[in-house]
């Protein structure tokens, strides 16, 4: 009798935190997108409240808190089924969510919060000059063409891609002013450019446009910018050659200043028939192709 009562004892010890696993609902896993279009999953945090919402994840002794501004959030869902932000944020306010409080109410959370687990001599680390909502641009790169982008046949501009990135090489949404220059050969007199044979290296073109996060797409920000006075396929007598070189100028507030060059870019379209009409009668295009200019 003694022997069953001391077994009894250790199952009802061992059975007390498997059932109160059983009984304690599990955090709703929420998932919230922002504005810079990325997007966090975690579980609410008890610190969040009217000002920022707090994402909690947990894994293999370490604890991230996330912060985000409420104003940054754009969409959500929880476990899996969408919801409103203004709702979500209604059930954080009136403690909608099983929350855990994480005993640091008050404070105002940096941009991310790590918390080690376990006997560690380092303080928490934080973060407090790069947001993770939004990185900051380390360098600018781009991939640039000309293009037809209407009805007739001769190219129109130039259509260029461009990519911020940070450190890692990501995309980097943000605003700022893009300025871009083409530069490529003119034909000149002997006299003027004796060492060269007479061509020079001279502006076509500079654009400058503003971008703003909701202008990008996976592959960066995508500009179709056109020729104004010189059209180089139409210009022959303009042109020395058939490449040229874009020069990207990239500011964004807060971030710098960031340059980017490419040289080698066709500004003439590779057409060897087109050459050698040209060549013979001085026309790039027949007569019976429709031009928005003939110049």
């Amino acid at each position: 009798m003694q022997v069953a009562r001391i077994l009894w004892s250790c199952l009802t010890i061992v059975g007390v935190p498997a059932i109160g696993t059983f009984v304690c609902a599990a955090e709703p896993q929420v998932v919230v997108h922002v504005a810079s279009g990325r997007q966090f999953e975690g579980v609410i945090d008890g610190t969040s409240g009217n000002e920022q919402l707090v994402l909690r994840m947990e894994h293999t002794g370490i604890t991230i808190r996330r912060p985000i501004r409420w104003e940054r959030v754009t969409g959500a869902s929880v476990d899996g089924q969408p919801v409103e932000v203004a709702t979500l944020r209604a059930r954080v306010q009136g403690s909608g969510f099983r929350v855990q409080e994480s005993g640091i109410s008050g404070q105002k959370l940096s941009p991310r919060k790590i918390e080690m687990r376990g006997n560690t001599s380092s303080p928490p680390a934080t973060d407090e000059t790069n947001p993770v909502e939004l990185p900051r641009v380390t360098m600018v790169t781009f991939d640039a063409a000309v293009a037809n982008w209407d009805a007739d046949v001769e190219t129109d501009g130039l259509l260029i891609d461009v990519v911020p990135l940070d450190i890692d090489r990501r995309l980097v949404p943000v605003s700022g002013t893009l300025e871009v220059e083409l530069y490529a050969p003119q034909r000149r007199t002997l006299d003027l450019a004796p060492q060269s044979g007479g061509a020079t290296i001279e502006l076509v073109e500079r654009w400058t446009r503003a971008i703003t996060p909701d202008d990008f797409g996976p592959s960066g920000v995508r500009l179709r910018l056109p020729f104004g006075a010189i059209t180089p396929e139409l210009q022959p007598n303009w042109t020395a050659w058939h490449y040229g070189l874009v020069h990207v100028r990239l500011a964004v507030p807060g971030h710098g200043v960031f340059e980017d060059s490419r040289d080698g870019v066709g500004i003439r379209p590779f057409s060897p028939l087109r050459d050698r009409l040209e060549m013979w009668t001085g026309q790039r295009f027949l007569s019976t192709e429709t031009l928005g200019r003939r110049d």
